[in-house]
């Protein structure tokens, strides 16, 4: 299964962002690099294929329109992979996110990431009692109350997760919301501090998912989860990864690069966690400067395009006849 996106986040500085232009061998503009160009590439192969050929290939297309929100809600991709599987017994057997694996913007190929982190986010909600700051026994100030549960999930979430490295999970305080610019004499009744956690695979997002539920009871705030996915790591014997491994091998005419992505995409839904992270080049996705890398897509079309040829013929063929070796080299990965 491939895996698309056609949401986007808003533009920088202006609509503007939304006029594509063309800049040597860049076109420029919101969604260029994430990851317009990708589905489009998707949705072109797909239908050449079903032109040219008369045995399709065995490779299906998922478009979701709230990635970049989390995917949520009852159309993301969690849910649309629960319902095929409900009514169908449908499981993909590779799942594939088209997201930018080219993170200088400038090579041929993107990497094949085969780990990605996952992604938990919460807003946690402290309650209290609206009512003037200047009397004596005045309502506590909930804005303290947030800034102290901050250092101290910070510190409890610090003996748990790999938070040094190239490779490494991420704590990030996203927001905070106590009161009301410019109102100084009334405590608020509810206040709000946003928790993002990013976990490679190799911490456990269970224990930490655990963890904040724990000391939001301890300390009497309310927690509403948004997002509780944790990593993943496709397995190297699964027949559908060599596939696509030796697709990109006869195309680029050398061995594909392995990689691990940071930023959350859809693979982290990925059944099973087989899933992999597979774009084409590009620079500052959700930036004033956001770019693709033309010359990019040729190639990753040609990959589909053998890909598909594999898939037609592996329904129903037996193992893998390689596997892949996951040790990935010791650059940084992209920052989040």
């Amino acid at each position: 299964m491939l895996s698309g996106h056609f949401d986007v986040v808003e533009p920088d500085p202006d609509d503007s962002q939304f006029e594509p232009r063309l800049d040597g061998e860049y076109l420029v503009g919101r969604g260029a690099a994430d990851m317009k160009t990708v589905v489009a590439t998707f949705l072109v192969w797909m239908k050449d294929a079903r032109r040219r050929v008369e045995k399709h290939p065995a490779v299906n297309l998922l478009l979701v329109g709230n990635e970049e929100i989390g995917e949520a809600s009852p159309a993301g991709s969690p849910y649309v992979l629960q319902v095929l599987k409900k009514t169908s017994g449908y499981v993909p057997a590779l799942f594939v996110a088209g997201e930018r694996t080219g993170e200088r913007g400038d090579e041929l190929f993107g990497e094949l990431c085969v780990e990605n982190r996952g992604l938990l986010r919460f807003e946690i909600v402290a309650h209290g009692l609206r009512g003037h700051t200047g009397v004596r026994n005045a309502p506590a100030d909930m804005s303290a109350r947030l800034f102290a549960a901050r250092e101290e999930l910070l510190g409890r979430l610090s003996q748990m997760l790999t938070l040094d490295g190239a490779w490494s999970s991420q704590v990030r305080f996203p927001f905070v919301r106590a009161g009301e610019p410019g109102i100084y004499n009334v405590t608020v009744e509810r206040a709000v501090l946003g928790l993002e956690i990013r976990p490679i695979p190799q911490d456990d997002a269970e224990a930490v998912l655990k963890l904040v539920r724990e000391y939001c009871r301890e300390a009497e705030f309310e927690l509403v989860t948004a997002s509780s996915e944790g990593g993943i790591v496709c397995d190297p014997t699964n027949p559908w990864l060599a596939g696509l491994a030796e697709a990109i091998r006869q195309v680029s005419g050398e061995e594909p690069v392995l990689g691990k992505k940071l930023p959350a995409t859809s693979a982290r839904f990925a059944p099973g966690g087989q899933g992999v992270v597979w774009g084409q080049s590009g620079i500052g996705p959700h930036a004033a400067n956001e770019r693709h890398f033309i010359p990019s897509i040729i190639g990753y079309y040609e990959a589909l395009a053998r890909f598909g040829e594999f898939s037609r013929d592996r329904v129903g063929a037996g193992p893998a006849s390689r596997a892949i070796d996951l040790e990935t080299p010791d650059s940084e990965p992209e920052s989040a």
